[in-house]
């Protein structure tokens, strides 16, 4: 277990408390802090809400989550390049660390670099899980640990992190207790639970990036983000990742312009890709070979470009 009050790996259990539920949950001594822990204490300990509509990116070091209904602001001066990265599933056996190495190599040496973490960051196979420990080649802890010395270099141009399937289902359902949330704490940015808007400011324009992890297979990845433009529908980019299918596809319309004429209003749909080679699950199951990578998004005053890398 990480600590929540200091992000300390060194805990020992403790024995274990009863909940007034009947259960039983670990409790934890940090040897760091000194703090005594629970999954369930370290949780609301953790809790810092923000119950404004808007929240400037600026004001991050305070803030902890992104409410459903709150709206992250963030400021792009003359242009931005946002780079999601989604799945990237370290500690997994198939991970692909030279790709990611790439990534963080680029958003390093770029400026206007920034980037967001979509979920699926850690493989997080849990112990007795219903999937068998080998899809994994360190545990859980030491995941936690290694990710976030690979995002050393970046963790400045993050703008905020989003739990998965993988690890933040996985960590809450079954110890209650959210280790994105922690991660996000620990690079003192925002947390995303829920999907939810984005507003990118650049020049004298404003972009509305709707992000979210997803939940739905590889068939029609374009089903998935159709009822995400409908539900969030004043959204220019719409991003989901989850299935691992890596491309960026534009979607023209025609709208009444400021002028009464019409024109073509242009918006991206955009599945983030991963950081997984072809694994052997995969493998047997005849999934499709889905190219490894992700996507960049540039936001400029002039309008939105998005590519794969």
């Amino acid at each position: 277990m990480i600590c929540p009050i200091c992000n300390s790996p060194n805990t020992k259990k403790n024995g274990t408390k009863l909940l007034v539920t009947g259960n039983r949950t670990q409790e934890f001594h940090c040897q760091g802090c000194g703090k005594y822990l629970s999954f369930i204490g370290a949780t609301s300990l953790a809790n810092s809400k923000y119950c404004s509509s808007q929240i400037d990116v600026g004001e991050q070091h305070r803030l902890n989550s992104v409410e459903p209904g709150d709206i992250l602001v963030v400021e792009g001066g003359n242009g931005i390049r946002v780079h999601g990265l989604t799945d990237v599933h370290v500690g997994a056996v198939e991970h692909d660390f030279k790709k990611l190495q790439d990534a963080i190599d680029i958003i390093e040496k770029d400026d206007n670099a920034r980037w967001f973490g979509n979920g699926d960051l850690l493989e997080l196979i849990p112990p007795h899980y219903k999937i068998n420990q080998r899809g994994q080649d360190i545990p859980p802890e030491e995941q936690y640990l290694e990710f976030a010395r690979l995002v050393a270099p970046i963790k400045d141009k993050c703008l905020f992190i989003r739990g998965g399937n993988h690890d933040y289902i996985r960590s809450f359902n079954i110890l209650d207790f959210d280790v994105c949330k922690v991660l996000a704490k620990e690079l003192s940015v925002p947390y995303y639970r829920m999907p939810g808007y984005t507003k990118i400011k650049v020049g004298k324009s404003c972009y509305n990036l709707v992000s979210g992890h997803g939940k739905s297979g590889g068939a029609n990845g374009d089903m998935e983000l159709n009822k995400m433009a409908a539900v969030y529908s004043e959204g220019d980019v719409f991003f989901l990742g989850h299935n691992h299918q890596l491309y960026v596809k534009p979607m023209d319309s025609l709208i009444i312009g400021k002028d009464g004429t019409e024109e073509i209003k242009r918006r991206w749909y955009i599945r983030g890709g991963s950081f997984l080679r072809y694994a052997d699950y995969a493998r047997y199951s005849f999934f499709p070979i889905i190219r490894t990578g992700w996507v960049t998004i540039e936001f400029k005053e002039e309008g939105i470009r998005c590519w794969e890398n």
